[in-house]
């Protein structure tokens, strides 16, 4: 860990004001000369200080400003998933972060981790789109499973997630893989 990571963590100013304001705190950094505005730079923190606020992480990389953007490709071009089954590399993924509740932001950091998934592993899937209908399918089946709110009758069955992605995604991916 650099020295500025041990700093950052330890600075309890800095982690509160990450919490309520990402990308008003990585511009106090820039503004101070501590870090450059590089979005491997930015990435990197994300990566190497302890103790960030996730929901801060993926508030940031989410967001749509265009530096944000590059900080998020750099930020998923970090992650080894080569080799990695869809599922473990989404997990993966969407454990270094929680992701945010507004949907465009969701959108853009599963796209980004489809870019990915599909630069590392290209014989898995036709194209990065193809990745990105089934990390975000996945997330949806997830939180159909996991949120309270959804009574047990409408949860969403193994049957309806297979029928929902039928095309493009199934027409890639093996049965056995539906099945699990």
């Amino acid at each position: 860990m650099s020295s500025l990571a041990s700093q950052l963590a330890t600075d309890a100013a800095f982690l509160a004001k990450f919490k309520d304001e990402p990308k008003k705190a990585i511009q106090s950094l820039i503004d101070k000369d501590q870090i450059q505005r590089n979005a491997d730079v930015v990435a990197s923190l994300f990566i190497s200080v302890p103790g960030l606020d996730e929901a801060g992480i993926g508030d940031y990389v989410g967001d749509g400003d265009p530096f944000c953007a590059e900080v998020l490709k750099c930020y998923a071009g970090r992650f080894q998933l080569q080799g990695l089954g869809f599922d473990d590399a989404l997990r993966k993924f969407l454990s270094a972060f929680r992701l945010p509740g507004e949907s465009q932001k969701i959108e853009r950091i599963v796209n980004a981790f489809a870019q990915q998934y599909h630069k590392q592993n290209p014989r898995t899937f036709r194209a990065p789109d193809t990745a990105w209908v089934l990390a975000y399918s996945l997330i949806m089946l997830n939180t159909d499973a996991h949120n309270a709110s959804v009574r047990r009758a409408q949860k969403m069955t193994k049957e309806q997630f297979v029928r929902n992605n039928r095309g493009d995604v199934c027409v890639v991916l093996p049965p056995p893989l539906f099945m699990r």
